[in-house]
This record gives structure tokens, sequence and C-alpha cells, in this order.
């Protein structure tokens, strides 16, 4: 557990995508790979970067690989990025708009939140350290911690796992597609909120889309809880 809330709400989970949802983290993300591809004579511009959103880094360089017929291996890339991201995170992250008091409104309240995020556990803890949010987060699980990355259910049946509540008795808020479908797959309900890499993405799967966490309230997220089968 990240915080200690002796007095949740047993009934009720909220379960937070991290990138690109909570905290603002794909310009950093793309600068980051740019960290790596630039020295290859390879620059991603938005556009580039936009079908990488929701995605894993290691996929994301298996496929960029594939793409670029780039000769070094995914294992060193993933090695030069995740130093490129760590270095840029404590100097270039911020939260998305309306993330800190929602975080603060559900802890005030006993509600029991998690991360279910598609980064490495040591940019989970980086960034939400980075935002001043990891106090106010339950549990996280991030990428390298589930077998299957989204759009498989895997991070969102760990979250509900490590709230102990029924998959069912969550909401699940994200900003990309693949995040959608992979909490849809779990059985939790969720709300988009795309970002602008994601806002043209289809999301079929969501109960909800929205602008903004601004724009998101408990009383919301409440009424979409399932109480029954």
């Amino acid at each position: 557990m990240m915080g200690e809330h002796p007095h949740w709400d047993p009934g009720f989970g909220v379960v937070f995508d991290l990138d690109g949802l909570l905290v603002d983290s794909e310009p950093v993300q793309k600068m980051s790979f740019n960290v790596v591809l630039e020295p290859l004579g390879i620059t991603l511009a938005d556009d580039d970067f936009q079908p990488l959103v929701g995605h894993s880094t290691l996929q994301n360089f298996h496929d960029l690989k594939d793409r670029y017929g780039i000769e070094e291996s995914v294992e060193s890339m993933l090695k030069r990025k995740a130093v490129a991201y760590q270095a840029l995170i404590d100097s270039h992250m911020t939260a998305m708009p309306g993330a800190g008091r929602l975080v603060a409104e559900l802890e005030g309240l006993g509600v029991p939140t998690a991360v279910a995020s598609s980064s490495a556990r040591c940019d989970v803890d980086r960034s939400l350290a980075a935002v001043g949010l990891g106090a106010g987060i339950d549990f996280a699980v991030a990428s390298d911690e589930v077998p299957r990355p989204k759009p498989a259910p895997d991070l969102y049946l760990e979250a509900a796992r490590g709230l102990g509540l029924d998959p069912k008795h969550c909401v699940a808020l994200e900003d990309s597609n693949a995040g959608v479908q992979a909490a849809h797959s779990a059985g939790i309900v969720c709300i988009a909120v795309p970002n602008l890499y994601t806002r043209d993405q289809a999301f079929e799967d969501a109960a909800l889309v929205v602008d903004s966490l601004e724009h998101i309230t408990v009383p919301i997220l409440r009424s979409l809880v399932r109480t029954t089968d």
C-alpha cells in the first residue's frame, strides 16, 4: 500500500491510469523516446508518437524496431529510454488539471484508490512523487508486474485485487482506448478522459467520455458503480 487510509469505503474504489490521465507525461515520454531514437536518425513528431500512447514501452519498442528497421536490440533501447525518462521526470512532469483535487477528495472520503499503469514500477513511483500524488494513492500496479499489458485486463484485475474489491465495485479512469478496453475486459466500468494525443480515439467501451478530470466528481464516480451482477 502506498498510503495508509483505515476508513475505506468497502464497496467503492477508483482505479486511475497514470500517463496522460493523472500526470501530463506524454510530452515527457515523447522526449525520452527521441533521446533514444535521434542518435539512430529517427525523430518522432506528435503524429508518430500518437499510436504509441496507451501501450507498454516494451511493445512500443518492438513496433518501432519493425517500423524503422532498427538494428539495436529492444533491451538496449529500453535501458537507454529508462535512464532518459527518469532524468526528465523531476524537471518536466506536471499533474493533469483536476488530478490533485480529485485524488484529495477521494482520500478525504476514505474511498480506496489505485493506479494501473502501462509504465514500469520505477517510473510510476517517481512520477507520482514528482507531482505530489503518491501519498494519496493506496495501491499501484505497473506493467512489469503483470503477465500482459493493456488492452489485456491484467493490470485492472490486479488493481482491484490490491484494493480488496470486486472489479464491479470499481470505476476506472483512462485516457486511451487500449486502457478503456483493459478496464472493460476486467469488468470495471470506465470513464474516458482523452488528452491531446488520444482525443481522436474511439472509446466504444467507455461508460462516459469527458474532456478533463476537472469535470469528474465523486458523486459521478459513485453513480457508475455496479451494485448488481
